[in-house]
């Protein structure tokens, strides 16, 4: 044997070691090598086909189940035109009937002087990841109509509970029971709209939190205001967003504020003013809540406060690891958050 023999032979018998399929081509498209990883991708070993043969001999079709034209293929395209094809998907029906997801690269060989030797077309099996992506894809679908079910039941009960409240408030005569029932409702009330915040965000897991607390803010401004009209503003940085289990603690801890406010900060005023400014410093958030009203008791102390709604706020602190504070020199009451 010739030792252009024995290297050819033992190139090609190298290709057929690869795992990746190989199919070489002369300089007209003519195939003339299918290494063994291709043939048995394919099922099929056919030498001699031309480009015009490639898709109805080798059953390809693009990965929408419709044929796949020859001249259209990476191989041809590399043969014809010279492109270089990389990473293309299509199908392989093979003749047991099974189906293989191939991603093949194609491009054309040329000697040293720029002559055209012929094209080579490399694929890969990828029906594992295809069918796992498929697999995956039906189980978020699956989950995602189940969450949508889970979201439509906590928003009917959700609602079922403040229709129960109201219902249970018109039947009340007690101004104490008004009171707490009140309370409860704007709580209840609260807690729908961190729901529907959520149902409506993109991420589920988070909220922008600007949006948000704009929202919520006038929601229970409207739902606890008295006689004097009080405005409400919340300033924080575009698209903060912080997960749901900082926004839920957060939410409620504003509520309790906002409630003292618009029970006790504004009597006797013709207007009233409150407002939340959310700030980035470091690595940490700052939520800094004010009114303008009467300020706090002289001598009031936030861990000595036996009242339920500071006693909330103290809870909700500690969720979040949060650090809360008054500042006594501004003008009326002022508290700041942080973690």
């Amino acid at each position: 044997m010739a030792e252009w023999e024995l290297l050819s032979t033992l190139q090609a018998e190298a290709w057929n070691q690869l795992g990746e399929g190989m199919i070489i081509t002369d300089p007209q498209g003519v195939i003339r090598f299918v290494n063994r990883a291709a043939s048995e991708m394919h099922g099929v070993t056919e030498l001699g086909v031309e480009t015009e043969g490639y898709s109805e001999v080798y059953n390809l079709l693009r990965v929408d189940g419709s044929q796949y034209p020859s001249c259209e293929l990476p191989l041809a395209r590399a043969v014809r035109d010279g492109e270089v094809v990389e990473n293309e998907m299509w199908l392989i029906d093979r003749p047991d009937g099974t189906r293989v997801y191939a991603e093949g690269s194609a491009r054309r060989v040329h000697d040293e002087q720029g002559k055209v030797l012929g094209a080579v077309l490399t694929l890969r099996d990828r029906t594992v990841r295809e069918n796992d992506i498929m697999q995956l894809r039906q189980a978020l679908e699956t989950q995602r109509m189940l969450l949508d079910e889970v979201n439509h039941r906590v928003a009917n009960n959700l609602g079922l509970l403040i229709s129960l409240v109201r219902y249970q408030r018109r039947q009340t005569t007690s101004d104490e029971a008004l009171a707490v029932l009140d309370k409860v409702q704007v709580r209840l009330q609260v807690m729908a709209s961190i729901h529907s915040a959520l149902y409506r965000s993109d991420e589920a897991a988070s909220v922008d939190v600007g949006s948000y607390f704009v929202q919520m803010m006038q929601d229970v401004a409207q739902a606890l205001g008295g006689e004097t009209p009080v405005s409400v503003e919340c300033m924080a940085p575009e698209e903060m967003v912080l997960p749901v289990n900082q926004v839920i603690p957060l939410a409620l801890a504003i509520n309790e504020l906002m409630t003292n406010s618009l029970k006790y900060a504004f009597t006797g005023r013709d207007s009233g003013e409150i407002s939340l400014l959310i700030e980035r410093v470091d690595t940490k958030r700052i939520l800094t809540y004010r009114d303008n009203g009467v300020g706090l008791p002289a001598g009031f102390d936030l861990d000595a406060a036996g009242g339920l709604g500071m006693t909330i706020i103290q809870t909700l602190a500690r969720q979040l690891a949060a650090e809360i504070k008054i500042v006594r020199d501004a003008p009326g009451t002022c508290f700041v958050i942080s973690f």
